[in-house]
C-alpha cells in the first residue's frame, strides 16, 4: 500500500486525531446490520401489507431469504474483521479492502480440519492461531499476576473453577467452538448465499410436496406441513438444486446472527481499547448456549447427484437413508494426481499384481449442502504383495496426505473407462506406518528398472550394500536399455543367495481359523528350530516335516503371555524371536500354548523369503485344544466329543 494512500484525507473523532486505520477502526459500526437483521424479522409478524397478486406466502418466504443473506453478510463482515485483526491492525484497512470472500471460506476449511496453521503460514504468521485468538479477546490481559482491580470482575467463588488459567481455558474453548460454528454455517450454507446474490435464485414452494426414492427404486409420495425455498446452486461447475424449510432456515440463520453479534462486539472492544486507553472493556467470559426447542428438532439431508433437501426426520425417511448406505469393496492400486488421490481399479474384488490393495469405500452422507459425497476409505494391503511402482506411489502418497495436498479423491474404473469424484475423505486412511527406510532417489530408480525392463520388481523391505551398490551404479550409468537389464540380473543373482524369514503373531480360534495377523519384521537367514523332544520319534517325526515339505505346524509350549504382550515385545526388536523360539518346546500332550506354523518359500527376486507366523488361540469366544481325561484326544469342542465322539464309556 502506498504511504499516502488516504492521505488527502485527515481523520478525528472526539478524542483527537487518528490515523486512517484508527478512525476506521473506532467509527465503523457493524451493530447497524445486526439491527437491521432484527427489525427485519420484527417486520415479517405483520405480514405481506400489500396485494402481491395471490403471491404473498411466496413473498414472504421472498422476505425471510432476505434476512438469511443479510446474516451471510454479517458473517462475512466478522470473519474479514477477525482475519485483519490476525494479520495486523497496523495494515487495517489494507486487510479489510483485500480480504475477499474466498479467503474466508478457505480459512473456515481449514478452522474445519484442524488444519488452521496452514492458513497462517500463508500468511508468514509466526503465533499459533490459539494465542492470536486469545489476544484478540482480550484473554492475555487476564493472568493470576494482574492487579486486583483488573480482576474484580471475576468472582472465582461463583465458579467451579479454582484458578484464572482454568477459567480462561475453559472460556476460549467456548470462544473457539462458536468461531467454528460460525464457520460451518458459512460452509454449508455459502452456495444458497450465492445463488441469493447472482441472479436471485431462490424459487419459494409453499406445498411441502416431495418425491423421495430409494436405491431400489421404490417411491415414496411426501407432504410435508412446511413452506420450502429451493436455491439453484453451483458447484465446481455443476448445477444442483438445495431445498430448505424457510423457517428452519430463518431460525438457524438467526441463532448464528445472534452468536456473531457477541463474538463481533467483543472483538471490536478488545481492538478499540487497544487504540484509546480511556475505553472501558470487559474480557468477554463464555458459557455454552441452551439449545431452543426448535434447534432440538432433529433434520436430516436427503440427497442425489443433483439435489439436496433438508427434512424433519422421520421414521420413513430415516429407512430410507438407512437403505441408501454405499459400501464397495474392490481391488485396487493408489496414487496422486495433484490434489487428489485416485483409487484405480477393475471393480473386482480379487487383488491381482496390477492391483494389489482391497479397499472399501462407503458414503457417510454429504459435505454441507452438496451433492459432494462424504466418504470413508478402508485399506487393507501388504507391502510385501507390491511391486516397486505400486511402492512408490504410496510413499509419494504418504508425502502429500501428510502436508495436505490431497484435499479431493477420485474413483477410476478401468473396466469401463470412466472416472468418478468421491470428493474430500471424511477420515483419511493413515499411511504413517508405510516403511520408508531408503534413500527415495533408490525406489524411484527400481521403478524405472521395472518400467524399462518389464521386470516386476517386487517392493524392497530391506536391501544389503551389495544390492544398494547395484542400484546406484546403474544410476550413474548411461541408462540405456542394456545397463537396466544387466542391473537387473545382478539384482537377482545376489537375491539367489539370500534368505531371510518374516515374522507374523497371528491370533487364530481353536479350530486354527485365522482372525488377525500382525507382521513384527524380519530377520536375516532361515530359521534352524532346534527344539528338545521327548522322545526319539518326536524328533524323527518333526525331522520328516523340515525335509520335503513346504510347510508344516505344531503345538509349541513354553509362552505364557498374550497376543499384544508377544507384538509388542518383538516390534522393539525382531531379533528377540531367537530368544522366543530357544524357551519353546515340541510335546505330545495338553493344551499347546500357542502353534508354530513355518513356511519353506521359493526363491524371489530380492531373497528367498521364508515366513514363521506364533500362532496364539484366542479362546474369548470358545475354549481352546483341551485333552479328554478318558480317551487322551485333544479337541477344541469337549461337549460335542464327549457326546458323539469319544469311544471310552465313563465307568470303564
Amino acid at each position: 500500500m502506498p504511504d499516502d494512500f488516504l492521505g488527502s484525507i485527515e481523520f478525528s473523532e472526539e478524542s483527537g486525531d487518528r490515523t486512517p486505520e484508527e478512525f476506521i477502526d473506532l467509527t465503523h459500526d457493524p451493530d447497524i446490520l445486526y439491527y437491521y437483521i432484527l427489525d427485519s424479522k420484527e417486520k415479517l409478524i405483520s405480514g405481506i401489507e400489500i396485494d402481491a397478486d395471490g403471491k404473498e406466502d411466496e413473498v414472504l418466504v421472498h422476505a425471510k431469504v432476505e434476512i438469511f443473506q443479510s446474516v451471510i453478510q454479517y458473517v462475512e463482515a466478522f470473519s474479514i474483521y477477525y482475519l485483519a485483526y490476525i494479520k495486523g491492525r497496523e495494515d487495517l484497512i489494507e486487510y479489510l479492502i483485500s480480504t475477499q470472500p474466498k479467503e474466508v471460506k478457505t480459512f473456515y476449511e481449514k478452522l474445519r480440519h484442524d488444519r488452521e496453521e496452514e492458513y497462517l503460514d500463508e500468511y508468514d504468521i509466526d503465533s499459533g492461531y490459539r494465542d492470536l485468538m486469545e489476544t484478540l479477546f482480550g484473554y492475555r490481559f487476564m493472568s493470576e499476576e494482574a492487579d486486583e482491580e483488573d480482576l474484580e470482575q471475576i468472582d472465582l467463588e461463583e465458579s467451579s473453577f479454582d484458578s484464572i488459567e482454568e477459567l480462561i481455558e475453559f472460556s476460549a474453548k467456548i470462544l473457539d467452538d462458536r468461531i467454528r460454528t460460525v464457520g460451518e454455517f458459512y460452509l454449508d450454507f455459502g452456495n444458497a448465499y450465492n445463488a441469493v446474490k447472482h441472479g436471485n435464485r431462490a424459487i419459494p414452494q409453499t406445498d411441502g410436496e416431495f418425491q423421495i426414492s430409494s436405491d431400489d427404486g421404490e417411491v415414496v409420495e411426501m407432504g410435508v406441513d412446511m413452506e420450502f425455498v429451493q436455491f439453484l446452486c453451483r458447484h465446481e461447475g455443476d448445477a444442483y438444486i438445495t431445498a430448505i424449510p424457510i423457517d428452519h432456515l430463518l431460525e438457524h440463520s438467526l441463532n448464528i446472527a445472534d452468536t456473531v453479534h457477541n463474538l463481533f462486539t467483543h472483538l471490536r472492544k478488545i481492538a478499540q481499547a487497544a487504540i484509546d486507553d480511556e475505553r472501558e472493556f470487559s474480557v468477554p467470559l463464555f458459557e455454552p448456549i441452551e439449545s431452543s426447542s426448535e434447534s432440538e428438532r432433529q433434520w436430516t439431508k436427503v440427497w442425489n447427484q443433483h439435489s439436496v433437501i433438508i427434512l424433519p426426520v422421520t421414521d420413513e425417511i430415516a429407512g430410507i437413508m438407512g437403505e441408501s448406505e454405499v459400501n464397495r469393496t474392490l481391488a485396487c492400486r493408489l496414487h496422486a494426481e495433484g490434489n487428489e488421490m485416485v483409487i484405480e481399479t477393475e471393480n473386482d474384488e480379487d487383488i491381482t499384481d496390477d492391483y494389489p490393495i482391497l479397499a472399501t469405500i462407503s458414503q457417510q452422507g454429504i459435505v454441507g449442502l452438496t451433492p459432494r459425497p462424504r466418504v470413508n476409505l478402508e485399506v487393507n494391503l501388504n507391502l510385501t504383495d507390491l511391486d516397486v511402482q505400486h511402492y512408490l506411489d504410496l510413499l509419494e502418497l504418504k508425502d502429500a496426505t501428510a502436508d495436505g495436498t490431497i484435499t479431493q479423491t477420485k474413483l477410476r474404473d478401468e473396466a469401463v473407462g470412466e472416472e468418478f469424484a468421491l470428493g474430500e475423505l471424511e477420515t483419511m486412511m493413515d499411511l504413517s506406518s508405510i516403511e520408508d527406510p531408503y534413500d527415495r532417489e533408490l525406489i524411484e530408480q527400481l521403478a524405472i528398472l521395472q518400467t524399462i525392463t518389464e521386470t516386476q520388481i517386487p517392493a524392497p523391505m530391506e536391501l544389503i550394500p551389495p544390492q544398494i551398490e547395484v542400484i546406484e551404479d546403474w544410476a550413474e550409468s548411461d541408462r540405456e536399455i542394456e545397463d537396466a537389464e544387466q542391473a537387473v540380473e545382478e539384482l537377482q543373482e545376489i537375491g539367489d543367495d539370500l534368505d531371510s524369514t518374516i515374522v507374523f503373531i497371528d491370533r487364530i480360534t481353536p479350530d486354527q481359523e485365522v482372525v488377525q495377523e500382525q507382521f513384527v519384521g524380519m530377520i536375516p537367514g532361515r530359521i534352524d528350530f532346534d527344539f528338545e523332544f521327548e522322545t526319539e520319534g518326536g524328533q524323527e517325526q518333526f525331522e520328516e516335516m523340515m525335509g520335503p515339505s513346504q510347510q508344516f505346524s505344531f503345538p509349541a509350549y513354553g509362552y505364557s503371555g498374550t497376543h499384544e504382550e508377544l507384538v509388542s515385545y518383538l516390534e522393539e526388536d525382531i531379533e528377540r524371536i531367537h530368544e522366543v523360539l530357544a524357551a519353546l518346546g515340541v510335546g505330545t500332550g495338553g493344551v499347546p500354548d500357542l502353534r508354530l506354523q513355518y513356511t519353506i518359500g521359493e526363491s524371489g527376486f530380492w531373497r528367498t523369503e521364508h515366513t514363521l507366523r506364533l500362532q496364539i488361540v484366542d479362546t474369548s469366544q470358545s475354549h481352546g485344544p483341551i485333552e479328554c481325561q478318558l480317551c487322551g484326544e485333544i479337541t477344541t469342542d469337549i461337549q460335542t466329543h464327549l457326546t458323539v465322539e469319544c469311544d471310552v464309556e465313563p465307568l470303564s
